[in-house]
């Protein structure tokens, strides 16, 4: 496997994880003040919601809860979905 390695704002990302349509990454740049990132990231290039901390397991701490966060959100985005005209009691 010869994945292309991606960066962002001099961080290249080590990790990645997808849930539904959304990625959250981990950056790490060595010479930043804050030498890891967790980002929310679209379509592979648009990252935002950054969230910068000193060592990686605090950065996959944070990656974990995003996307626990987004498991529950798209969970519960499926319960509520509204019901068909088929679905009411009659």
């Amino acid at each position: 496997m010869n994945e292309e390695k991606r960066s962002n704002q001099g961080y290249e990302i080590i990790e990645s994880r997808t849930i539904g349509s959304t990625e959250f990454v981990i950056g790490h740049n060595p010479g930043a003040p804050n030498p890891y990132v967790c980002w929310y990231c679209k379509n592979g290039s648009d990252y935002f919601w950054g969230y910068y901390c000193n060592e990686l397991p605090e950065a996959r701490w944070k990656l974990r809860e995003r996307s626990e966060n987004e498991v529950r959100s798209l969970h519960d985005t499926r319960q509520t979905q509204p019901k068909g005209r088929d679905d009411y009691e009659r």
